[in-house]
């Protein structure tokens, strides 16, 4: 991509929408954080470009966007990027020892058979990205909780992965690029 705009995106550091645009970008120079939607939308709308998910493969629409983009905006690209999810944490941290587990909703649905199995007895505590978890889950540095991102997001906390959960069937989420 050659536009010298920056490219707004939701964060923190490592969510899936900053991880698929620094694939799509080919490094991450020019990526600025939201921490919702509607900052994406303010900051195109201010003459930036905007970079949101819209569909999964599992999950179906990511959030109903799709209307207002149609509307006050022009999608100019699409990507798919593979969504993979891991269980992190702490270094020298036991999956065995686990009691709690931080991740966003749609992780926990997305790997809601290998907990079942594996982490049965785990409370699950719902944060607002698999990126806000992973943050979470390296700041308190306790030896019981983890959390459920994406590897590279394990790598920027400083977080050990213990386990990766197994995609049953193809997991994909479809990213917009998109200008006022």
């Amino acid at each position: 991509m050659k536009n010298k705009k920056k490219v707004y995106t939701l964060g923190p550091k490592g969510s899936f929408h900053h991880l698929a645009c620094v694939e799509y970008l080919g490094g991450q120079q020019e990526i600025e954080f939201c921490e919702s939607f509607a900052g994406v939308f303010e900051a195109v709308r201010a003459g930036h470009l905007g970079w949101i998910a819209l569909y999964n493969s599992l999950a179906g629409i990511v959030e109903n966007h799709e209307a207002e983009i149609e509307k006050n905006f022009t999608l100019l690209d699409e990507m798919d990027y593979e969504v993979k999810l891991c269980i992190c944490a702490a270094p020298k941290t036991k999956l065995n020892d686990l009691t709690k587990l931080f991740s966003h909703e749609k992780a926990f649905g997305e790997s809601k058979r290998f907990i079942s199995e594996k982490l049965p007895k785990t409370e699950l505590i719902k944060c607002s990205s698999t990126s806000h978890a992973a943050q979470k889950v390296a700041q308190e540095k306790e030896k019981n909780s983890a959390a459920i991102c994406h590897s590279e997001t394990a790598k920027f906390y400083g977080l050990d992965i213990l386990a990766n959960i197994p995609n049953k069937r193809k997991n994909e989420t479809s990213f917009g690029l998109f200008a006022g």
